[in-house]
């Protein structure tokens, strides 16, 4: 082990056990102490994982010797020897507490709390008798008088250990399991985000197979009353339009296959809309909170159930809440989203109140390209999201309406069947 590495974690933890070592108290009215450095080099022990015992416990006994003896004869005004000889038979108390726990393989206890205890409480107490000893208090009926004292002690400060460092862990777990949720959000958006995509290449597909066609016709159907020579050029032209519409078309047929190569299918039994939602709310509330706006966002659920489809409902909600975070001011704002399962269908509602929409402009929110929002260079928006939604609610068979008042909100309802991209999740439907 290169012990370079770990030069810093070695000088934390000497400062940090010498600095608690000095909440303290002498339990036998001689210069042996209790001190709470223990329970401070005992959880570093465990927090440094990668240093071994025998380094990192008497490295910060050593250190913690030094200190009482520069106190000593700083506040004390002893004479070195006098604070060197006082002080220097707790640097055998770590050394030993430091061989006993690594004896004991301590570090492979951490999953059976009472074997920890046990080991640390021995060790504790182990430790203690040595450097009673080293400092010529320890007699058998010395022995019998504090064996009570120190296997308290030691077992207080090995509860104590323990409880630091489960903490710790718990703290640790807590953060990992938010960090992977957040993960996992972000990629269920891009996932959605990149399927989206991938409906409008298939819908490009069917364009440009359609273009062919009439590329074809008219090769076929040229005027016969055009000159010999026209009639050569126009037929060359529009074989050429079909060859290259053809070209384009297997270019495009290649990105989709690899494209859904790279996609995770659609697992059986899908994903609660429930959870969707929760995702999609915990996603936009740490969004809201990392942007400073102070908007709420509220949901309701009637009637849980799996969704086999789950991107394509993710999309949807996903673009209609983003739509609705640019419409609503920073403050008063607030988003609502509704899924509600009722006779054959699931009913998903998503309204704020924002700014609203123009009536003028209501024919044409869905139209490929159109928006009246601007990025944040200047340029306009490329207005596809409603155009995502809209596919999508169809490509299931559902249908989207919109009713806004400008000035007073936006309310976007999508009903869809329950075909055979939703399962009713009977343990839950209401």
């Amino acid at each position: 082990m290169h012990l370079k590495r770990h030069y810093k974690d070695l000088m934390i933890t000497a400062g940090l056990t010498a600095v608690i070592g000095e909440i303290y108290f002498y339990p036998f009215g001689t210069a042996f102490r209790f001190t709470a450095g223990v329970i401070a080099i005992s959880f570093m022990m465990l927090y440094f994982m990668k240093i071994p015992e025998m380094v990192l416990i008497p490295f910060a006994g050593a250190a913690t010797v030094v200190f009482r003896i520069f106190l000593s004869m700083g506040i004390q005004q002893k004479l070195f020897a006098e604070a060197f000889s006082l002080h220097y038979p707790a640097f055998f108390f770590y050394l030993s507490y430091a061989a006993f726990l690594k004896l004991g393989r301590i570090r492979e206890l951490l999953d059976s709390p009472v074997n920890f205890i046990s080991v640390m409480t021995l060790s504790d107490m182990g430790a203690n008798f040595i450097e009673l000893y080293i400092r010529h208090e320890l007699n058998l009926l010395y022995f019998q008088g504090i064996f009570t004292s120190i296997l308290g002690v030691g077992l207080i400060r090995s509860i104590i250990t323990f409880s630091l460092y489960w903490l710790m862990e718990r703290y640790r777990l807590l953060i990992v399991s938010e960090e992977h949720q957040k993960r996992y959000a972000e990629l269920l958006e891009f996932v959605s985000e990149l399927k989206s995509e991938l409906l409008y290449i298939k819908k490009t597909t069917g364009d440009l197979e359609y273009a062919m066609k009439e590329g074809y016709e008219i090769y076929r159907s040229i005027n016969p009353g055009l000159s010999e020579d026209d009639i050569i050029k126009l037929k060359k032209k529009a074989l050429n339009l079909a060859k290259d519409i053809h070209e384009i078309k297997k270019d495009y047929l290649r990105i989709v296959s690899g494209v859904r190569e790279l996609l995770p299918e659609e697992i059986q039994e899908g994903m609660r809309i429930s959870t969707i939602v929760a995702i999609i709310k915990s996603n936009t509330e740490r969004w809201m909170k990392n942007s400073g706006k102070e908007s709420e966002l509220k949901t309701y659920i009637v009637g849980d159930l799996l969704v086999k489809n789950y991107f394509s409902i993710f999309s949807i909600i996903n673009n209609l809440v983003s739509n609705a975070l640019d419409a609503i001011d920073d403050k008063n704002g607030y988003i609502e989203i509704q899924a509600i399962v009722d006779e054959g269908y699931i009913y998903i509602i998503v309204a704020d109140n924002g700014k609203g929409i123009d009536e003028r402009d209501m024919p044409y929110i869905f139209e490929p390209g159109f928006s009246t929002k601007f990025n944040e260079d200047g340029s306009i928006s490329t207005g596809l999201g409603l155009t995502h939604v809209k596919n999508l609610v169809e490509d299931i068979g559902g249908e989207i309406l919109v009713k806004s008042k400008k000035g007073k909100g936006t309310k976007f309802e999508i009903k869809l069947p329950l075909n055979e991209n939703f399962v009713i999740d009977l343990e839950v439907y209401d």
